[in-house]
C-alpha cells in the first residue's frame, strides 16, 4: 500500500495544534466555588475507565488520518465469477460459399423472369454469426475460417464490437488460392485456438464450445470425424450447421460424431433457418467461469473510514452512560 498524497501532512499540522489548545484550555476551571473546596476532600479520584471514550475518539482521529493521504493498492487482484463460454465460430471459405442462401428460391425466380440479387451463403453465415456475437455480452469469442487450412481470423476476446467488425471483413476472397473444404482443419484449428489461450476457472465441458459452419463435403486435410472426436475428448461441444450437407456420403458419422460432444446438427438450405439455428444454440449454451482481473492504484481508504466510524460510533454510545461522563 502506497500514499499518493503525504503532503496533506503538513496541512493537518495546524489542526493538531488547535485541538490540543483546545483541549489545554478546556482542563483550566473558568469558574470556582467555595463549596468545591468544602466537597473535594470528599471526593475519590476518578476511576481511569471514565477516559475510555476519549480513548476511542483519539483512537477514531489515528485511523482517519491513513484515509486523508489517499491510501491505494499498487496492484489488486479480484476474482470475478460471470456467465459465458469459451466460444470458437468455424466458418467455410470455400468458394460454394458464393452460392445463393436458398438455392431452390433462387431457381425458382430466375425460371419465372424475376432478377433480383440473391443473397450469398456467405453474406447470411455473416449476418447469423454477428447476431449471434452481440447476444453473447460475457462470453469470450473467437473466429476461426477454413478451406483447405484452417486460419485464426480473431483469437478469443471479449470484445464483442471487435469480434463483429472482423466478422463483416471475412469473404471467399480472405482465403484466395484454396478451392477445397478441410472441415477437420478447420475443428483443430479452433481446438488448438482455445487450449492456447486458456483461461483459469473455466469448468468443464460447458466452458468451451466450437460451433462449425460449411457448405460443402470434407475432401480435404485430416478427417472430420476424427477431429470431431478429439474435440470431445478435450471436453469441447460442438454443433455443426451444415448448408445442405446431409447429402455428403459421411453425412451420418458427422452427425453422430457431433452428437457424442453434446452438441446438435443443424441442416439448414435457407437463411431463417441458419437464423433459428444460431438462436437455438444461444438458447442452450450457457455456464459460469471465474477470471482473475488485476487492477492497479485501487483507492484503499475504506477501511481506515470504517474503523474511525466504529470507534467514534462506539465512543457515542459510552457517553450515554453515567458512568463515563466526566465533568470538568
Amino acid at each position: 500500500m502506497i500514499f499518493n498524497a503525504p503532503e496533506r501532512l503538513l496541512y493537518l499540522l495546524p489542526v493538531a495544534a488547535l485541538v490540543l489548545l483546545l483541549a489545554w484550555k478546556r482542563g483550566k476551571p473558568y469558574l470556582t466555588h467555595p463549596l468545591l473546596l468544602q466537597i473535594a476532600a470528599r471526593l475519590t479520584p476518578a476511576k481511569r475507565w471514565i477516559y475510555i471514550p476519549r480513548g476511542l475518539e483519539l483512537l477514531a482521529l489515528a485511523a482517519l488520518l491513513p484515509a486523508l493521504l489517499t491510501p491505494v493498492l499498487p496492484l489488486a487482484r479480484y476474482a470475478v465469477s460471470s456467465e459465458g463460454l469459451d466460444i470458437v465460430l468455424t466458418v467455410d471459405l470455400s468458394s460454394s460459399m458464393e452460392e445463393p442462401i436458398d438455392m431452390i428460391g433462387a431457381l425458382m425466380r430466375e425460371r419465372q423472369g424475376i432478377v433480383q440479387k440473391e443473397k450469398t451463403r456467405l453474406e447470411a453465415v455473416k449476418e447469423a454469426m454477428i447476431r449471434f456475437a452481440e447476444s453473447r455480452r460475457t462470453d469470450r469469442l473467437g473466429v476461426v475460417v477454413f478451406s483447405e487450412e484452417g486460419y485464426v481470423v480473431v483469437p478469443m476476446t471479449t470484445d464483442i464490437p471487435y469480434v463483429s467488425r472482423y466478422l463483416r471483413l471475412v469473404e471467399t476472397t480472405t482465403l484466395a488460392g484454396e478451392g477445397q473444404t478441410a472441415i477437420g482443419e478447420g475443428i483443430w484449428t479452433a481446438i488448438e485456438q482455445v487450449h492456447s489461450q486458456s483461461r483459469e476457472g473455466a469448468r468443464g465441458r460447458k466452458g468451451k464450445v466450437i460451433i462449425v459452419l460449411t457448405d460443402g463435403e470434407n475432401n480435404a486435410g485430416r478427417d472430420v470425424v476424427e477431429a470431431l472426436q478429439a474435440a470431445g475428448a478435450a471436453g469441447f461441444r460442438v454443433h455443426f450447421i451444415g448448408v445442405e450437407v446431409d447429402k455428403a456420403k459421411n453425412a451420418s458419422k458427422i452427425i453422430a460424431a457431433v452428437q457424442a460432444t453434446g452438441g446438435k446438427y443443424y441442416d439448414v438450405s435457407k437463411e431463417q433457418e441458419l437464423l433459428q439455428a444460431y438462436f437455438d444454440i444461444d438458447r442452450i449454451e450457457k455456464a459460469r467461469f471465474i477470471s482473475n482481473t488485476e487492477v492497479k492504484n485501487v483507492p484503499h481508504y475504506a477501511p481506515f473510514a470504517l474503523a474511525a466510524f466504529f470507534l467514534l460510533f462506539a465512543a457515542q454510545m459510552l457517553r450515554t452512560r453515567a458512568y463515563f461522563t466526566e465533568i470538568s
